[in-house]
């Protein structure tokens, strides 16, 4: 899961590793965008129900890990037991590295560009900063892909992150900002 990452980012960024992967591009329609509502119906269904993604998949044997801040493990339940907490990015992704060949699936949430915005907005223009985390991502994932098990399927999703940001883009970038809508891009590492 990638916060602030959508349709807009990946057309005007060019994430490289996704887009050269990319085997299903599909447009998430939802009626909140933002992070929690999204990850919610992840793991939930669209109704409130008892059923957990991850639970279920943990109840047939498989391994299950996540990664992610604690606010996340508190607020979607993710027993200790298979869950890494991690303060940010950077150490969701080295953590992320140490699990991918051990795990049957693994839940990653990557989210740093809010704290970063806050902490460098004033000097670094939002757009650059987006456009920096975006590429740093996207090359973590072809690392994390190299590491993955032959067949392996991964499902990077996008969501308009955990608040509104404005970002100040103009003309035609600002029409294309209004349109945004998260994604799910998909792939498998196959053989060569």
């Amino acid at each position: 899961m990638i916060d602030n990452f959508g349709l807009f980012e990946a057309v005007v960024y060019k994430p490289e590793g996704l887009i050269k992967n990319m085997e299903v591009l599909a447009l998430i329609e939802t009626d909140n965008p933002y992070a929690r509502p999204l990850m919610k119906t992840l793991f939930h269904g669209p109704t409130p129900s008892k059923f957990h993604l991850l639970y279920h998949v943990q109840d047939y044997g498989k391994v299950v890990r996540v990664v992610c801040r604690e606010e996340d493990r508190e607020v979607f339940e993710f027993d200790t037991s298979f869950t890494r907490c991690v303060r940010d990015d950077m150490t969701a992704y080295v953590e992320s590295t140490k699990h991918i060949f051990r795990s049957e699936l693994m839940f990653v949430h990557f989210l740093d560009f809010e704290s970063l915005y806050a902490q460098y907005g004033h000097r670094t223009p939002p757009e650059k900063l987006l456009e920096k985390i975006v590429r740093r991502t996207d090359n973590w994932i072809k690392v994390l892909r190299r590491q993955a098990r032959k067949d392996t399927l991964f499902m990077v999703i996008g969501n308009h992150g955990q608040n509104p940001i404005p970002l100040d883009y103009k003309g035609k970038l600002a029409e294309w900002r209004k349109a945004n809508a998260p994604i799910a891009i998909m792939f498998q590492k196959r053989d060569k």
